[in-house]
């Protein structure tokens, strides 16, 4: 069963577009987790005869700012914004950069990895890690998939008043996971600016080991059972360059030259040429010939 739990991440949603060396593209995401209602439970000890979850203190209900810039074959950037969970709220700041990948007879990739900062009150500071390789998008191929890799390293550190089995308790907790994104990323044009809408799904699943306790019964090392964890995300992206006008990179066509006009020696007058390269006198109709050339003959 899977219930609205907004207390873990497992997403990073952005353009999955090939941007052009100096391409910049703002973009504004949110994301929502829904979690195994088993999440981060203790399986021995107080905390468990409460019926709650361990809380970690990374926000699941998140919105997003983000400025990434391309280069030679990669791009980069960083990002921020605030959340929500089930225990409180937070901020989190990040940095991220993905290489472009040509596979044969396939649609490049984007392989790289994003790194953050979050913190929620009363818990500690929380690094929080996704590496990804996924395809790129275009007009033609709207559609994406891809991999990733998740980890989450972090402690709490204050009192949660509201739970009596947390008042007394340290530790510090490590997360790993695995999982596979989909995806849709719609090309259009506002206001003469390059436009994307994006729409993501994340599957993962995780495993969690806590690592130093104080106090209460959880034991430090043990590692609980795999959960699993879905997201979804939508994202509006905003390119710098302007839509390509049609054929505008088509060259123009060479322009005309006016003719060499030859005229008649004797009146003056213009000598037309036809396509055959036979010229005629336009008073007489009849062929003209090189007379200096037949002045020689005779």
């Amino acid at each position: 069963m899977f219930i609205l739990s907004g207390c873990y991440n497992n997403s990073h949603i952005r353009t999955l577009k090939v941007l052009e060396e100096g391409e910049l593209v703002v973009s504004f995401n949110s994301s929502i987790n829904f979690a195994s209602e088993e999440n981060l439970r203790d399986v021995d000890g107080e905390v468990r005869g409460q019926g709650g979850n361990v809380p970690i203190g990374l926000t699941g209900l998140r919105s997003e700012f983000s400025l990434l810039k391309g280069y030679k074959n990669s791009e980069a950037g960083f990002y921020g914004g605030y959340g929500f969970s089930d225990w409180g709220s937070g901020w989190h700041l990040g940095l991220e950069h993905k290489k472009y990948i040509k596979l044969k007879n396939l649609r490049r990739v984007k392989a790289g990895i994003n790194i953050e900062l979050t913190e929620m009150k009363p818990f500690g500071k929380i690094i929080h890690s996704i590496q990804s390789i996924k395809t790129t998008t275009s007009k033609e191929n709207p559609f994406y998939g891809g991999f990733h890799s998740i980890y989450t390293y972090g402690s709490r550190g204050g009192h949660v008043t509201w739970y009596n089995s947390f008042k007394n308790i340290y530790y510090k907790f490590l997360i790993k996971g695995v999982g596979i994104t989909l995806g849709r990323e719609i090309f259009f044009n506002l206001f003469g600016m390059n436009t994307s809408t994006i729409l993501q799904v994340d599957a993962s699943v995780l495993s969690q080991e806590f690592l130093n306790i104080n106090g209460g019964s959880i034991k430090a090392g043990d590692e609980y059972d795999r959960l699993g964890t879905i997201s979804a995300s939508l994202g509006f992206n905003f390119f710098n360059t302007r839509l390509k006008k049609k054929n505008q990179l088509t060259p123009l066509p060479k322009p005309r030259k006016d003719p060499v006009l030859k005229f008649d020696p004797e009146t003056g007058i213009p000598i037309k040429k036809t396509s055959s390269g036979l010229e005629f006198d336009p008073e007489t109709g009849e062929p003209v010939f090189d007379k200096g050339r037949n002045k020689n003959r005779r």
